[in-house]
């Protein structure tokens, strides 16, 4: 750890330029593609596309910001903002843990402890992770071919419910902090924090597979029915793209799941513009929250402390990321 403090600067710069190099390559390499799929498609459309990304990963934020909450944390809305929106653009370099290391040095800045900040992280990670899946077995059900396997489908439905259960992700979170060697700082976690985590994250689904309706709206085929197929059909590609660590972001992963998805319900000759579309919007989605954060961070950093802005960065709030009085 004081290494990372030691040599915090140059590794925050190789970071950034690390994810930059990424995000200009997976631009570059489908631009053309992308370009003539977007001279096809309704803009104000796209706009709504790229609206329901935003309520997508702002409510990614506000699961994770339940998690913290639930560990007996205060947090505000524009700190957990702050890390959340910042580390997520870690996702962009192999290996899905970016995120995470990024937002342990990040949570610092919110007063949070560095073990409490990796496990809520992991934590908020694994609830979209299971909430995703749960959802992608909606879009299995499309395969005839799979449903002779429906009793194992809705198994894993059933599974997935049981993992979200406030008792069980506590044993899951004890476990976690006990790997860690932290379980004495293990706090009494709240279930109605957990089970509100849960909430976000659904309905952070439900605005990704709204994201991807209204692009496919975009080609001139409205249909309100297609949302919940979108929503499932999002969740999966989702999940199979985290489950390929070496891709970034599950790049080409997810949108070879998607365009099999897709290929139930729309002409094969939109299905390629559809994933790209959805892809670049996503990226301009992820960019604009970091930098808005990033550039939020800042101002606020020089109106507490006109002197020193770095300081600021290293000093934490005092009130911020205290406990909270436990209502029961």
């Amino acid at each position: 750890m004081k290494i990372l403090t030691k040599y915090r600067k140059p590794l925050q710069v190789g970071f950034a330029a690390v994810v930059v190099a990424c995000i200009a390559w997976t631009v570059v390499a489908n631009w053309s593609s992308f370009s003539t799929s977007v001279g096809r498609m309704d803009p104000w459309w796209l706009v709504g596309s790229a609206l329901a990304g935003f309520a997508g990963v702002a409510l990614s934020m506000l699961a994770w910001r339940a998690i913290v909450i639930a560990f007996g944390r205060r947090i505000s809305v524009r700190e957990a903002g702050y890390v959340v929106f910042v580390s997520q653009i870690g996702k962009y370099i192999p290996g899905g843990v970016w995120p995470i290391v990024a937002g342990s040095q990040l949570g610092r800045r919110a007063g949070l402890p560095t073990a409490t900040t990796v496990v809520t992280l992991t934590a908020q990670l694994g609830v979209s992770l299971v909430t995703g899946s749960t959802l992608a077995v909606g879009a299995l059900f499309g395969f005839p071919a799979l449903r002779q396997y429906a009793p194992l489908l809705i198994a894993l439905v059933a599974i997935g419910v049981i993992a979200l259960l406030p008792p069980v992700m506590r044993l899951v979170l004890g476990w976690m902090f006990t790997l860690m060697r932290r379980r004495d700082e293990l706090p009494q976690l709240r279930s109605l924090p957990l089970l509100s985590a849960v909430g976000w994250s659904l309905a952070s689904w439900g605005a990704f597979g709204v994201h991807l309706w209204c692009i496919v709206s975009a080609l001139g085929t409205v249909d309100p029915a297609a949302i919940l197929p979108a929503v499932f059909g999002y969740s999966l590609a989702w999940v199979a793209g985290f489950l390929a660590v070496i891709a970034p972001a599950g790049a080409g992963v997810r949108e070879a799941i998607l365009a099999l998805v897709l290929a139930n319900t729309v002409a094969a000759g939109s299905i390629l513009g559809i994933v790209l579309v959805s892809r670049f919007l996503l990226i301009i989605v992820d960019v604009a929250v970091c930098v808005y954060a990033v550039v939020r961070g800042r101002v606020t950093a020089v109106v507490v402390h006109p002197e020193s802005a770095d300081a600021a960065d290293l000093d934490p709030p005092a009130e911020a990321g205290t406990p909270t009085p436990d209502p029961r």
